[in-house]
């Protein structure tokens, strides 16, 4: 027992001894902490754990207590698996970083990669979208006392924006109307009620005389290319510029109604805005013989000149990108040809000594290139095949001759050619030695005949495939009536024309048929059909795309068709638009866009996509009022009106969600038609300080300018004799000018001011911009300069501000946008606002044009690219 004492007394003495400090070794000391460094790329689970977070479920509600938008698009995070504009990564990140790592201690560092929704930026139109339907005293107001009529026709269409100037209230700058109303492919003179207007149409040169403004000519169409063609009266000639393969024939009589201006000096033209009705299918055609002779030097001298002129010159063809310029001996070394929009060149025409012969049609934007619209480009030697254009040979006597264009509709036994001067018929027979498909770029050599009262070539001819294209997909149908198939029957001169019209289909022994409602003489015929693609279709009512190919036994009108659809079907759609119109209910649909820089209504469209607007009768065909299964309808309404759309081809379609409530959704074709769900990657740095976790800033600033101000301010300062100097131009950037044509310059000041940005966690920030000057002094920064202030509250005059050094300035001669980047890290941890000052005097005023500025984080390892624009781009 004593034993046990003892030892149990030296133990305690033994515990008495130790150091003091024993008890710090379970206690963390205050100098250790727990510093992340996190590279992540979320999972596809990660956005719904998000989504739920009761941190950022109560964020998101205290955003909108009442709408609960935030709220719901915080829940689309967790279907979709990306972040939108309306829910942030910023946002809901940072609680999602402190709930996986509660324990992460000041200074941690997380990179987290995710997905972004990413929009077209041309999506961002539509921010005031609703419609407006024509009412009785519309339709009124357009015709007058003269005429009843409840609809609109090709001739009055264009008096659209005046209606919507007089209906519409204060509208501001790009406000969208679906305007909806009745609509007739014929003139109130022919069944549509009333007597007909006495037609007025502006001479061709008063209207280029009288400058920017609406008109209605009446002339033939004497040229044409892939995009354009050009209209001649006894006056003058004028392009009208449709950007998709035009579908009519030289010699065609046309009237063109719209609006009409110029590109930074180039001729007049009418727009593909324009309505462009054809009066009389040509007859006959043939080009000028004696066209103006031209050498290098009288080329280069017209630059600048507006007159469309008929020429030949000479010079070595050479191709840059997608463009084919001449280079003519006796011009400047930096200025050159050009041929305008050529439907196919053969490329052993390349590097080449070529005779061009067409029309002049101004100069490129940056006046370095004569463009020209070529009727006819050949070997100078003479060697080498002139092919005979499509359009001529179908107004030809019989005769041989070769074509060279794009196959646009297909039969068993042969196919129609295109060359955006008209179409060449090919019969090969019933076993083609040559198998071609709609997009093929073919040559034809052969001798034609009359088939049907149509020009054909026969199956002897020798066919040869020598590329593709993709100019046939914005071909878009003419619209037929009983009454216009019924006129087609009777023409004397037959043509052949891309049409659409419905009736029910029927066979009568080998022979399908087309029975048309209304129609007195008129059967459409479909000309050798393959059986498996039209036998599912008889005896209902179709709708039929293709090509008009003459009329046989007084009757039939004999059509290759191009698609065949019940007319019914496609989701229960019908036709997609009337060709007359029966009442005031509306049968079509259009988009209009308020220009606030014009003061005035223009119809929408964008070079990023074709826009679509869902007809009236889609919905009376489904019985309601609006689209409640987008996802179903819209895919097959597509898929009826693009038939011919090539892979990745993108529209923009307005459609009803709700009754006269419409909405934008981007669909892409891929193998079917489906809604685009852009997203990309997008990588950003979370830290966390006292405060907490928090995104570090990469991007402050971004604007395009393309289509607004964005988040930049003006503020004008001095003002004498002008009512503005900055603007957003309508060509896609800020302008800043103190010169008026009527009384020259004028002294003014004027700033262009960003946002503060907070460069609290600010790295290397740094402006990129682009800009173009002309009229300036030899130093720009004696009136142009950028300009950066960390005290900026809302004036420019009380705030304090520092000139940037912007070392690249454009040319003054011309409009090339050069490139400037600028180091902003001098301003770290303040509050910085950028800023354009202009300011001019009466003996100085330059022209200042600024695009895509931008603030942001440089990007490591990024090239310093090349300044200035593409030189080798000749204007459109």
């Amino acid at each position: 027992m004593k034993k046990k004492i003892f030892v149990s007394i030296a133990l305690l003495a033994l515990l008495a001894a130790c150091d003091d400090h024993y008890d710090d070794q379970f206690n963390i000391k205050p100098d250790i902490t727990d510093v992340k460094d996190i590279a992540m790329t979320l999972e596809t689970a990660d956005y719904g754990t998000i989504s739920k977070l009761s941190a950022n479920q109560e964020l998101a509600l205290s955003k909108d207590p009442e709408g609960k938008t935030y709220v719901e698009a915080l829940a689309e995070v967790g279907t979709n698996h990306y972040f939108t504009e309306e829910a942030p990564a910023e946002d809901y990140l940072p609680a999602y970083l402190k709930s996986k790592y509660p324990n992460a201690d000041e200074g941690s560092r997380f990179v987290v990669t995710y997905k972004l929704f990413s929009p077209s930026e041309y999506m961002g139109d539509f921010k005031n979208l609703s419609a407006y339907d024509l009412t009785e005293d519309d339709y009124k107001t357009v015709w007058g006392d003269k005429v009843k009529a409840s609809f609109l026709s090709p001739s009055t269409v264009s008096k659209i924006p005046g209606l919507l100037k007089a209906a519409v209230n204060n509208p501001a700058a790009g406000d969208m109307k679906v305007v909806n109303y009745a609509y007739s492919q014929t003139e109130p003179s022919i069944g549509g009620g009333g007597d007909e207007p006495a037609p007025s149409y502006t001479n061709i040169a008063d209207a280029i005389k009288s400058g920017v403004g609406n008109y209605d000519v009446k002339g033939k169409v004497v040229a044409a290319n892939a995009r354009s063609f050009l209209v001649q009266d006894a006056t003058g000639v004028i392009m009208v510029y449709l950007n998709a393969l035009p579908p009519f024939s030289l010699g065609d009589e046309v009237t063109v109604s719209g609006e009409i201006s110029s590109y930074k000096g180039a001729p007049f033209q009418f727009s593909k805005d324009a309505k462009v009705t054809v009066v009389n299918p040509a007859s006959a055609f043939a080009y000028p013989t004696n066209p103006e002779i031209l050498d290098g030097a009288a080329l280069e001298a017209a630059l600048g000149s507006t007159d469309i002129r008929y020429v030949t010159y000479e010079g070595t063809l050479i191709k840059t990108g997608n463009y084919y310029n001449v280079t003519v001996d006796g011009m400047s070394e930096n200025v050159k040809g050009s041929i305008q929009y050529p439907v196919f060149l053969d490329p052993a025409l390349i590097d080449q000594k070529v005779k061009i012969t067409g029309y002049l049609i101004g100069q490129s934007s940056t006046s370095k290139f004569v463009n020209t619209m070529a009727t006819s480009v050949v070997l100078t030697d003479g060697s080498g095949t002139d092919f005979t254009a499509a359009g001529i040979v179908s107004l030809s006597p019989a005769g041989t001759y070769t074509v060279q264009g794009v196959v646009a509709g297909t039969y068993t036994r042969g196919f129609i050619l295109a060359d955006a001067t008209g179409y060449a018929w090919v019969y090969q027979g019933e076993s083609p030695a040559v198998t071609v498909a709609v997009g093929d770029v073919v040559t034809v050599s052969g001798t034609t005949s009359k088939n049907a009262g149509l020009m054909q070539f026969g199956a002897t001819s020798t066919v040869m495939k020598v590329g593709t294209s993709t100019i046939i997909d914005g071909l878009k149908p003419f619209e037929m009536s009983a009454a216009d198939l019924d006129a087609y029957v009777a023409v004397s001169n037959k043509y052949v024309s891309y049409v659409s019209y419905q009736g029910k289909l029927v066979k009568s022994g080998n022979y399908y048929n087309i029975e048309i409602e209304g129609a007195s003489t008129a059967i459409g015929s479909i000309k050798f059909p393959a059986d498996d693609l039209v036998s599912g279709l008889v005896d209902k009512n179709v709708l039929v795309k293709g090509f008009l190919l003459g009329v046989s036994s007084d009757k039939y009108v004999n059509t290759m068709f191009v698609s065949i659809e019940e007319a019914a079907a496609v989701a229960g759609l019908r036709s997609l638009a009337s060709t007359r119109a029966s009442s005031v209910s509306p049968t079509t649909s259009a988009l209009y866009v308020y220009d606030g820089d014009n003061n005035a209504w223009k119809e929408y469209t964008t070079e990023e996509a074709k826009v679509a607007v869902v007809e009236p009768g889609v919905y009376e065909s489904l019985g309601t009022d609006m689209i409640e299964e987008p996802e179903t309808v819209l895919p097959a309404y597509l898929k009826q009106k693009y038939p011919y759309a090539a892979a990745e081809s993108v529209v923009a379609v307005i459609y009803n969600e709700k009754a006269n409530t419409p909405v934008v959704a981007e669909y892409t074709l891929g193998e079917n038609w489906i809604e685009t769900t852009s997203s990309r990657l997008v990588t950003t740095t979370f830290t966390q300080d006292a405060e907490g976790i928090s995104a570090e800033a990469s991007m402050y600033v971004n604007e395009t300018f393309k289509k607004d101000l964005g988040s930049f301010t003006i503020q004008d300062v001095f003002m004498d004799g002008v009512s503005w100097v900055w603007k957003q131009d309508s060509y896609g950037y800020m302008k800043a000018s103190a010169y008026i044509k009527a009384t020259g310059n004028h002294q003014a000041e004027s700033w262009l001011v960003s946002p503060v940005m907070n460069f609290k966690k600010s790295k290397e920030p740094e402006l990129l911009f682009e800009h173009a000057c002309r009229f300036r002094a030899e130093n720009p920064a004696d009136h142009l300069n950028v300009m950066v202030s960390v005290d900026y509250s809302g004036d420019v005059k009380t705030a304090t501000w520092t000139a940037l050094t912007v070392e690249n300035w454009s040319d003054a001669t011309d409009w090339t946008f050069v490139s400037n980047k600028i180091d902003l890290s001098a301003y770290n941890g303040q509050q910085v606002t950028i800023a354009f000052k202009y300011a001019s005097t009466n003996e100085v005023a330059p022209t200042w044009e600024v695009k895509n500025v931008v603030v942001r984080e440089k990007v490591e390892g990024e090239s310093e690219g090349e300044e200035g624009g593409d030189a080798e781009t000749p204007a459109e």
